[in-house]
């Protein structure tokens, strides 16, 4: 059996006393007090859109500010916790799980209905412009806004391999196969291996008059 700890002097501590000087401590030096209150971790609220697949979970963040910078840190598997399984439209069903884990290659969009304000990280002073994007994955129409650098092309920002998900702000979804709207957000993530298709113009029912209403995203 190992002796007690000491304070190096001869003087022994039991556990729950106190050293009268505060010099040492040796259940503190092992490690923070379980008792101790800990910080949430941040959660978003996401919808998971695939060509098949459409829920509704929280996203645990971790030590990310942002669910982008979380997502592209992501291999494998994304994981949500209290999912509901949503209807092709968006409407709530009664299928709920406590978790789900869905492999990151079946997912085509990440939704945010409420992405917060913006972090720090946001206002990095890099000069960039909004530009419109209408892409079209196997099932979606996404028309959405990225910032992009003012002097990059958009060819070249959208044949990038990285980041995996491309950003994008207010967003308007429709089913490629009805054009029926599957869901507006403020802010959504498109992976690039889900894309088939890029215009930076459109026109026509589907046009830019279609944009009214939408509001900014962060």
């Amino acid at each position: 059996m190992d002796d007690p700890p000491t304070d190096g002097h001869g003087t022994f501590f039991t556990k729950g006393s106190a050293d009268p000087q505060g010099a040492f401590d040796p259940w503190r030096e092992a490690g923070a007090d379980p008792g101790a209150a800990t910080e949430p971790q941040p959660r978003a609220l996401v919808e998971l859109l695939g060509t098949s697949l459409r829920v509704q979970g929280w996203l645990d963040l971790g030590h990310f500010a942002r669910v982008s910078d979380y997502v592209n840190f992501l291999h494998g598997f994304c994981t949500i916790r209290d999912v509901n399984l949503l209807s092709r439209l968006g409407e709530p069903t009664r299928l709920n799980f406590p978790d789900l884990r869905v492999r990151l290659d079946e997912i085509a969009i990440i939704g945010q209905r409420d992405p917060g304000p913006v972090t720090a990280s946001d206002e990095r002073d890099i000069p960039k412009e909004r530009r419109r994007l209408v892409v079209t994955t196997l099932a979606h129409i996404v028309y959405g806004y990225a910032f992009i650098h003012e002097q990059a092309s958009t060819t070249a920002f959208i044949d990038a391999t990285e980041p995996p998900f491309i950003p994008l702000v207010n967003v308007r979804i429709r089913w490629l196969a009805d054009r029926r709207l599957a869901g507006r957000f403020p802010f959504a993530l498109v992976h690039r291996s889900h894309i088939i298709g890029v215009a930076t113009e459109v026109s026509g029912a589907l046009g830019l008059q279609s944009d009214r209403g939408l509001t900014s995203g962060g």
